[in-house]
């Protein structure tokens, strides 16, 4: 049904990318994307006889639009500029969602099946969303530090009294003193202790490694050589 427009917008010299009924169409300026938005929404409603859902439509700079779950964004290195491929704030949302089904605080299995339905998820994700920019890595480190905390809420609901807690964390390396002040130190959730510094230096990263937590960042870090694109768009103007 679009091939048309495919052609149309070939036609007149427009930078695109479409897939399935989603496109973007990349120019130079916010003047120019509502000129072209308003050529484009005449020519799918009268030409092709199309309706344009209106809430997914817009001209907006590339970096904050979603488009299979990335954004665009231009970068000036000197005289030369490129588009680096970034995740879009509405993948960085589904990926939270997505951690919290898999690790529920009350999760009545072992640590090691936790981390196994993680790791499964881990891997697919990062084989779609790998291609992003080197920058990204600081938000892989973020997914990786929320998995972490959400493991450790786990293994606290698992001891579950306080005096447990707190030798389980001296048994782990924590100062006594450290651990019992963790524990008592008011009327914290399970949730709120999860993030304290005491739980964090027992449950350490290397603590969860050990026992085969994949590392997303690490992916990211080990992935295919960046795609860079020739940079011109400067606004994005999207029609679903």
């Amino acid at each position: 049904m679009l091939d048309e427009l495919d052609t149309e917008l070939a036609r007149r010299g427009h930078r695109f990318v479409r897939y399935a009924d989603d496109a973007n169409v990349y120019v130079r300026s916010e003047r120019a994307g509502q000129r072209v938005m308003a050529s484009l929404r005449s020519f799918i409603q009268c030409r092709l006889r199309l309706r344009i859902n209106d809430d997914k439509s817009a001209v907006a700079l590339p970096q904050d639009r979603h488009f299979l779950g990335f954004s665009l964004r231009v970068v000036q290195r000197g005289r030369r500029r490129t588009v680096e491929v970034l995740l879009s704030q509405r993948t960085k949302r589904n990926a939270v969602d997505r951690i919290r089904q898999l690790t529920p605080r009350t999760w009545g299995g072992t640590l090691e099946s936790a981390i196994a339905r993680v790791n499964v998820w881990l891997a697919g994700w990062h084989q779609f969303f790998g291609i992003v920019s080197t920058d990204q890595q600081q938000e892989m480190r973020r997914i990786d530090a929320h998995i972490r905390r959400r493991l450790r809420a786990i293994m606290l609901h698992h001891w579950k009294r306080q005096r447990t807690i707190a030798r389980r964390l001296i048994a782990l390396g924590v100062k006594p003193q450290s651990a019992w002040h963790a524990v008592y130190a008011g009327k914290k959730s399970t949730w709120a202790l999860s993030h304290a510094p005491a739980v964090d230096h027992g449950l350490r990263n290397a603590y969860f490694a050990q026992r085969g937590l994949v590392s997303v960042a690490g992916l990211h870090q080990h992935k295919r050589p960046v795609i860079n694109a020739p940079a011109h768009p400067t606004m994005a103007l999207e029609q679903g």
